[in-house]
């Protein structure tokens, strides 16, 4: 089988299957939902990589800051705390919510490294997005937000539908949830012809290894998904080299779907935006970038 023919085969997978190879999850509610992509091998990789990106950072500050000083805030699909972590040390109250054990081990130990008001104020927990009355009992938050693409990690309709009909639940009345997502129609940045892109270097003080980052991406517009193939090659001292490959595939929205959906579970749309300068969306945007109520 070539390599693109692997990718293909992985794409149509259907979505209520069990996610029972390498690179997914399978939660106990699996005869509810579908898989969903595994992070626990590459977390330390993502952790890296991802440490220093702050683009969205000064958005949900100004937020969080909209919402109140003393407002309660949900992370939801934190990961390792890139976001939460900020909002943190800000002064906020947060809450980060995560499916991968790894992802949250890593957010712990930042916040085990906080000074101890901060510890006060923030805590992880593990739980699926698609049910967060199980993590959460019947907490509310007043505001809640999904960052960078995490939401594309559904991979069916009604996945996407039940993530956003739960986190209606726990959304104060007088409060914001916030989605992030790609927008599709930006096209030119996002290669998905299955090329080998060379991502960036990262240097693993742990193992004192480089790492060399690649990603193969081909896109399925019929199905409206991409299936991203990542490449972790470690280069150490002795010169012996180390990959490891991670698998994700992503199901991503257009605009009007997006808003429908948002409006079946319940919201109403108070802003979209195009970017997080707070640009409104328009032609060539970057971002779809939701700011709901409840309905």
């Amino acid at each position: 089988m070539s390599f693109e023919d692997e990718i293909l085969d992985e794409a149509g997978q259907d979505d209520d299957e069990d996610g029972d190879e390498a690179g997914e999850v399978s939660v106990a509610e699996s005869a509810r939902f579908g898989p969903t992509d595994n992070y626990d091998r590459i977390a330390y990789f993502y952790d890296l990589e991802y440490r220093y990106r702050r683009q969205d950072v000064r958005f949900y500050l100004e937020m969080a800051r909209r919402a109140g000083s003393k407002s309660r805030i949900l992370e939801v699909a934190s990961g390792t705390g890139r976001v939460s972590q900020k909002l943190l040390e800000a002064g906020f109250i947060v809450t980060g919510l995560d499916i991968s054990k790894e992802m949250l081990r890593l957010a712990e130990i930042k916040l085990a490294e906080s000074s101890e008001e901060i510890r006060e104020r923030g805590r992880y927990v593990q739980g699926d997005m698609r049910d967060l009355d199980a993590a959460l009992g019947n907490q509310e938050f007043d505001l809640i937000f999904i960052a960078i693409n995490s939401f594309l990690h559904l991979r069916s309709q009604a996945d996407q539908l039940a993530c956003l009909q739960s986190i209606r639940k726990h959304v104060a009345p007088a409060g914001r949830f916030i989605i992030d997502v790609f927008n599709p129609e930006d096209k030119d940045s996002f290669p998905s012809d299955g090329r080998m892109e060379y991502v960036e270097p990262m240097y693993n003080p742990k193992n004192h290894a480089f790492i060399h980052v690649f990603v193969s991406t081909v896109a399925y517009p019929a199905q409206q998904r991409r299936v991203h193939h990542y490449f972790y090659d470690e280069t150490f001292e002795d010169g012996s080299m180390k990959r490891t490959v991670s698998i994700f595939r992503l199901r991503y929205l257009y605009r009007f779907e997006l808003q429908l959906l948002l409006e079946k579970a319940g919201f109403s749309i108070e802003d979209l935006y195009g970017d997080y300068d707070f640009e409104e969306y328009g032609e060539g945007s970057p971002k779809l970038l939701y700011v709901c109520r409840r309905g």
